[in-house]
């Protein structure tokens, strides 16, 4: 949860990732987190929440919608930001021909939204129109701001390349 004094910076919004077809969401899902937890944003205890999550029934299968926000600290007044929004619609149980066994899976769309952000003042040690905040952010830090930005802007490409990696999707 960001301290009111905090400042946003977008620094990568829009990606998206969608499939339709045969998938195994469980195996998705795991996969995703486990990259969260090796990069340092999935320990449920400090930075990682899943702040959404609502299943319904539908005569075509199931709809779900999960949202997931992962933080990462950076120092003390910096933190990376990542939030993922799934959309699963229609999903059904199924099972493919592998390797000659049949193994289960899923069928239906599923769709991830990315966003990421820089979070500046973290922790509110100044309030967001402090004079002294703005002197050290334009003259101090300014140089890491724009590190940091490209940075977290590396690592959702990196995330968003692991989804259609898994998908196999088109990565360009």
């Amino acid at each position: 949860i960001m301290h009111p004094d905090a400042d946003k910076i977008t620094v990568a919004s829009g990606l998206k990732v969608k499939y339709r077809g045969v998938f195994d969401l469980g195996d998705f899902y795991k996969k995703l987190k486990m990259w969260l937890e090796a990069e340092g944003y999935g320990d449920e205890a400090k930075n990682f929440k899943e702040a959404k999550y609502k299943e319904s029934i539908k005569p075509y299968g199931k709809n779900i919608d999960i949202k997931w926000v992962a933080e990462k600290n950076k120092s003390d007044y910096f933190s990376y930001n990542l939030t993922l929004t799934f959309r699963i619609l229609g999903l059904q149980d199924t099972e493919v021909q592998y390797e000659a066994k049949k193994i289960k899976a899923n069928k239906g769309e599923v769709e991830v939204k990315l966003s990421a952000d820089l979070i500046k003042n973290r922790q509110g040690k100044w309030s967001k129109n402090s004079i002294i905040k703005k002197i050290y952010e334009n003259l101090i830090i300014n140089k890491r701001i724009e590190e940091y930005k490209l940075d977290v802007y590396k690592i959702a490409y990196k995330l968003h390349d692991e989804m259609k990696l898994y998908l196999n999707l088109p990565r360009y």
